[in-house]
């Protein structure tokens, strides 16, 4: 069985342009810091936000830094916790590479002005030793992206908001020249005002593909873009299938949208996930019950929703025993939100559900952040390096991020990067275009993501979901705007998660099958993904 065909998106008129030596499609720490390296070696780059420059996933990360700080740690223990987490599909050389440069990385960020915390250093899942640097306590994706953010205004590198990435301009010879983008029109129809950006290097660091789910910890904006984009434009992607997910994502009835993020920490304190009847849901499952690890409470919560006989959206976590004066002082946070949606955890227990958090692959790409297509360059959630493999080991994506930008930026030291001129200099040629989907499909196909293709899988839910994605119904005819390039995209991914996940009959890493519940020796491999005309086309390639 094949994925889905790929829908491309109508063709537009291009009404502006512009020319950089690199354009950097995204804000987060992998953007930013590729944009400042970049411009350190002379190179005139265009950031594009697509909203406002604080927008994303990193202003939002509430773990740290993962780095070897201490002489009781090593390099070896960093990279042994990092393989183990990846279940057999990380790649070695990458995750050495992540390791090496991690303290380097961190104390470049200080010299920029980060403030981390002082004291000691913090211990998360999966780490044999401590080595979490934190700032601001569970704020250290804020401090990293204002730290960034001041260095880019700075330095005075062009952003230009409220302009989102379109699909990539190849040269004859098959090498990027530029970038189509669009500003986004006023509301409510939010038509996309497209131009051309000629660029020789354009940097995908657009973050991954949350709002593929009903239920996501990612903010609205993180549709895909970046990806879709890529595979549109020829790239390889690999690892999609591998989508790490929160156990206790506030669950809403109805909203689209970024969820709130109901702390581990309540279920430390003594909150207890329970179903629809009360009874305890993780009670039997595993010796740690209720603080088991992520992918095992989230597997375990998918499972009684699908299986109960209560709603299979939601379940609860009850914090009632912890009494309103312990709420209100010790998670103050967690209280207000929900006490602003009319919810009071201190006489009712909150409604949860698991959320998509993280995409641990992506389009194919080396630690430099080259991919197959050449001039096109991925970086930070949106790359798959093979560092994270089939799951992803807690704060290693920020460091990531943040090495990988830098040393994307460092190839404009010599003339790899930029190709032979300060812009792209080829013939233009777009990809093909399309009718686009239709933006009213967006909720009903993230509801059949979160069903079939979330923390549990099986070939007939896949299958069905595979099926709905087909009949997905076109745009309608019009101007290109912001909905139909979302929904769009947002039909890409979920199509190639999807189908991959159909193709991998094992259970790995965060890749779960209900109907093939074991770990298969033979699946130690990568499955890979690209277009041929117009076709998701996968291969099953040994890891290297």
């Amino acid at each position: 069985m094949n994925p889905s065909r790929l829908r491309y998106l109508p063709k537009s008129d291009v009404r502006w342009t512009r020319e950089a030596d690199v354009v950097i499609v995204g804000t987060g720490a992998a953007g930013l810091s590729a944009a400042l390296t970049a411009n350190a070696w002379g190179r005139r780059v265009i950031i594009l936000c697509k909203g406002g420059p604080g927008g994303g996933s990193t202003p939002l990360a509430q773990g740290g830094l993962a780095a070897v700080m201490d002489r009781e740690d090593s390099f070896d223990l960093h990279v042994a916790d990092t393989l183990v987490a990846g279940a057999g599909l990380g790649q070695e050389s990458a995750v050495s590479a992540l390791v090496s440069a991690a303290p380097g990385a961190i104390g470049a960020l200080a010299q920029l002005g980060a403030r981390f915390d002082e004291g000691r250093l913090g211990l998360e899942g999966g780490h044999s030793h401590r080595r979490i640097v934190h700032a601001g306590g569970d704020a250290s994706g804020a401090e990293v992206h204002r730290t960034l953010l001041r260095a880019v205004v700075d330095a005075n590198i062009e952003m230009l908001e409220e302009t989102v990435a379109i699909d990539a301009l190849l040269g004859d010879d098959g090498r990027v020249v530029g970038l189509l983008a669009g500003r986004v029109g006023q509301a409510p129809e939010k038509v996309l005002h497209v131009g051309m950006i000629r660029a020789a290097t354009v940097v995908l660091a657009s973050g991954g593909f949350g709002q593929a789910y009903a239920t996501t910890s990612n903010p609205v904006e993180v549709t895909g873009d970046g990806l879709a984009l890529a595979v549109r434009a020829g790239a390889k992607l690999t690892d999609v299938e591998f989508v790490q997910f929160h156990p206790t994502v506030l669950f809403q009835s109805g909203r689209r949208g970024q969820c709130p993020l109901v702390t581990e920490a309540l279920r430390g304190a003594g909150g207890v996930i329970i179903d629809a009847h009360g009874n305890s849901v993780m009670a039997g499952q595993h010796p740690l019950a209720d603080l088991a690890p992520r992918d095992v409470v989230a597997a375990t919560m998918q499972r009684a929703m699908v299986l109960g006989d209560g709603p299979s959206t939601n379940l609860w976590l009850d914090v009632r025993a912890l009494g309103a004066s312990r709420l209100e002082h010790d998670f103050p946070t967690v209280t207000s939100i929900c006490r602003s949606l009319g919810i009071d955890p201190a006489t009712e227990p909150i409604p949860v559900a698991p959320g998509a958090h993280y995409a641990c692959g992506g389009v194919w790409a080396d630690m430099d952040g080259r991919t197959t297509v050449r001039g096109l360059y991925a970086i930070g959630e949106v790359a798959s390096t093979g560092v994270h493999g089939a799951n992803r080991l807690a704060s290693n994506s920020l460091t990531e991020a943040l090495i990988m930008g830098r040393r994307m930026g460092q190839l404009f030291e010599s003339t790899e990067a930029g190709g032979a001129g300060p812009a792209g200099t080829g013939h233009a040629i777009p990809v093909p275009a399309g009718a686009g989907v239709e933006p009213r499909e967006r909720d009903g196909l993230a509801a059949e993501m979160s069903l079939n293709a979330g923390v549990l899988r099986n070939q007939e839910g896949l299958e069905h979901l595979l099926g709905r994605l087909e009949e997905a119904s076109d745009a309608p005819t019009g101007p290109l705007d912001l909905e139909t390039l979302e929904a769009t995209n947002l039909h890409a991914v979920s199509a190639l998660v999807a189908g991959a996940a159909w193709l991998r009959t094992e259970s790995r890493g965060c890749h779960r099958r209900s109907d093939f519940p074991e770990t298969s020796p033979q699946w130690a491999q990568r499955i890979e993904l690209r277009v041929a005309d117009g076709e998701v086309v996968a291969r099953v390639g040994a890891l290297v």
